[in-house]
């Protein structure tokens, strides 16, 4: 009987030894995610409570739907599944952690600035093996996928329509005036009111508006782009090295402020050429320069309907006076 009872919790001692490493073993490979502090301040609201974080070099956990509100001179890095992706936020910054899991990232960033490193996705190829595509390589099909159009003047710059059918991304970030989807780049944002501003440091990044969602352009490295309420997003404009280090490092939305963005279209207008395929962009501050473009090119046309007709003329009367100045003589 004691040599039964031994054995009983000999074997009920080996259970939750087993049980216990086989807890552990999932807890280390679950999903990590957390925060750590450089300078400043940082409170995270959780589950309706609010810990102010001031710990300089300190390391928090991160759990889904935390919300974080950094201070005056604050800077954090949000490390993301396992060190996979990181987010670098600065003074002033609402940020939202919305999903987090293993297969996607979702975020919100409700004011201030963000930079984001986004770890590319590996593609596999037919043989199976992963291939990763250079960067050179990036750069030319992430060109092929925006097309400005034709410039006139210098002055008249048109976005062809670009209406994609929206994949879900597995890197998401969504400020009140823009949708964000990443495939695996590096990203600065900052946004403010009603604007929300987009720099690409490397790769591709999709920008929409909320009001069109369908309605998305691409914007590759070292271009910049922004979307307003009542408005798509700008076509987008390449930056020199300076104005890209100066976005890049730069404390706030303010890094914005001397940028000269691309025209944008108005959601009205953009809703009309979703619906009529052949409808072209129109810019709120082109609208009167375009139709008088047109006005002049249908004149044009007019004008050349004009002088082929006088050239006809032309041609038929000097073929009548060779016909008429023509002897023939008998032989």
């Amino acid at each position: 009987m004691f040599y039964q009872i031994k054995k009983q919790i000999i074997l009920l001692s080996l259970a939750i030894t087993c049980f216990c490493l086989l807890l552990f073993q999932s807890s280390a490979g679950a999903v990590q995610n957390s925060l750590e502090l450089h300078a400043g301040r940082v409170k995270l609201i959780r589950n309706g409570k609010s810990v102010f974080l001031q710990k300089v070099g300190e390391t928090y956990l991160l759990q889904a739907n935390d919300r974080l509100q950094t201070g005056k001179g604050t800077q954090i890095s949000l490390y993301l599944k396992n060190r996979d992706n990181t987010v670098k936020l600065f003074s002033h910054s609402f940020f939202k952690l919305d999903d987090i899991s293993a297969e996607q990232n979702n975020m919100a960033l409700l004011t201030g600035k963000g930079n984001f490193s986004v770890k590319p996705l590996a593609e596999t190829s037919g043989s199976g093996e992963v291939k990763q595509k250079t960067k050179k390589e990036q750069a030319v099909e992430n060109k092929a996928n925006v097309n400005f159009g034709e410039k006139l003047k210098g002055n008249l710059a048109k976005l062809t329509k670009t209406k994609l059918k929206r994949k879900k991304k597995r890197f998401n970030v969504r400020t009140v005036t823009a949708i964000i989807g990443v495939k695996g780049t590096d990203f600065v944002v900052a946004t403010s009111g009603d604007s929300t501003n987009l720099l690409a440091l490397s790769g591709e990044v999709s920008l929409a508006s909320p009001e069109v969602p369908d309605y998305e352009i691409a914007v590759v490295a070292n271009e910049v782009s922004h979307v307003r309420e009542g408005s798509g997003p700008s076509a987008p404009v390449t930056v020199s090295p300076e104005e890209r280090d100066k976005i890049a490092q730069a404390d706030g939305t303010a890094s914005f402020q001397e940028v000269q963005f691309g025209q944008s279209e108005p959601v009205g207008s953009i809703q009309k050429r979703l619906n009529n395929t052949d409808a072209a962009p129109v810019f709120e501050e082109e609208a009167d320069a375009e139709g008088e473009l047109l006005e002049q090119l249908d004149r044009l046309e007019e004008l050349e309907t004009m002088v082929n007709n006088a050239e006809n003329a032309i041609d038929a009367a000097t073929s009548k006076t060779i016909i008429i100045g023509m002897t023939f003589t008998n032989r």
